[in-house]
């Protein structure tokens, strides 16, 4: 049996909308999650396993029509799915009461419920959040009964949303555990238990590749790959400044970088360095040109400390740095800049 896993699609999201780019990803959002439909059937894969948070928010009627439509196309591909706490079924959800086309498996219950396939000898095994939190452990004990294949999807993982012993979950007896709600891609156990993460991005604290697993069971075992499957990913820039540089070098250089690592990737950009400049670098026009979500200035003015010393010898800031400069290590050093910065910010305040 050839499946893809994936989980924490949140549908209707929009990511980095305060920057203007809200809409631009929820409809990206939507857009990989009909690739990833797509790929299913490239792939001939005999199910899609979505592991909660398919969407942002409890869905609607006509969403869920929208959703039946796409998976009904799919057949004979099966979809087994569960809401994690994110689209959790509240009392009267749409959720409750929609009639999911025939190949698709949903595993809406509060308790666990489990699905016997005859088609591919497995039993699909799950329950849906009714409730936005669950601190109880309840993976801890499940074990599957019958014969076959044997597959759990899983939401959780904090203390707040089933918190998961995994070591007790490797030994249960299950032949896959597809698991959801930690947005980072993890493998917990090779070929067996993983996190696909969020299928794109959702956030800047979501650095590096994000997409699904592929995998296959047959009797000699599991196969499982992660593929890298998100339009655009978070990267971190760090940009050294040089002593002499004009901001229109600067700009220069960041710009080639942004253009050699992708320019439909989300930049946080980190200047570090000491320089003149220290304070006043602005990159309005990358700004407009990029999708940039923060510029994270970190330089340094690159001060004379002689001439400083020598101009200040006898007030609070020249008897400042001799002080500091008797302690003649790194921490006092670091030490010193700040204070040389806060106290010409003083002198500068009085002289105003």
């Amino acid at each position: 049996m050839k499946f893809i896993h994936m989980a924490d699609v949140h549908l209707g999201m929009m990511p980095e909308d305060k920057k203007g780019f809200g809409s631009i990803r929820k409809k990206e959002i939507e857009e990989t999650f009909d690739r990833v439909l797509f790929e299913a059937r490239k792939e001939q894969v005999d199910v899609i396993l979505i592991a909660g948070d398919l969407y942002h928010r409890p869905p609607l009627m006509e969403e869920l029509k929208e959703l039946n439509a796409r998976f009904e196309r799919l057949a004979p591909i099966k979809v087994v799915f569960i809401a994690g706490n994110h689209d959790c079924i509240f009392e009267n959800s749409p959720y409750e009461r929609f009639p999911f086309a025939d190949n698709v498996i949903f595993l809406k219950e509060k308790e666990m419920q489990s699905v016997y396939v005859e088609e591919y000898d497995t039993t699909f095994w799950g329950f849906s959040y009714h409730t936005k939190e669950i601190g109880e452990l309840l993976y801890d004990e499940v074990r599957p009964q019958g014969e076959g294949y044997h597959i759990l999807l899983a939401h959780g993982g904090d203390e707040t949303h089933i918190p998961i012993n995994y070591e007790k979950l490797k030994w249960a007896g299950f032949d896959y555990v597809a698991l959801g709600h930690i947005h980072k891609p993890q493998v917990i156990v090779q070929d067996f238990m993983n996190y696909p993460g969020s299928l794109e991005p959702l956030d800047h604290t979501e650095k590096g590749a994000h997409g699904y697993f592929l995998g296959e069971i047959t009797e000699e075992g599991q196969q499982v790959k992660f593929v890298k499957f998100a339009k655009r990913s978070y990267e971190q820039l760090n940009v050294q400044i040089e002593e002499n540089e004009t901001i229109y070098s600067i700009s220069g250089r960041i710009q080639e970088e942004i253009e050699s690592r992708g320019r439909e990737n989300f930049y946080e950009i980190y200047l570090m360095g000491y320089t003149p400049l220290a304070g006043k670098i602005r990159l309005d026009s990358l700004e407009q040109d990029y999708f940039i979500t923060e510029i994270i200035d970190k330089t340094k003015r690159n001060y004379d400390i002689d001439k400083l010393y020598e101009e200040n010898r006898e007030n609070i800031l020249g008897k400042f740095i001799e002080r500091m400069r008797q302690l003649d290590d790194p921490v006092a050093k670091e030490a010193m800049e700040l204070g040389i910065e806060a106290l010409l910010e003083t002198k500068l305040e009085q002289g105003r």
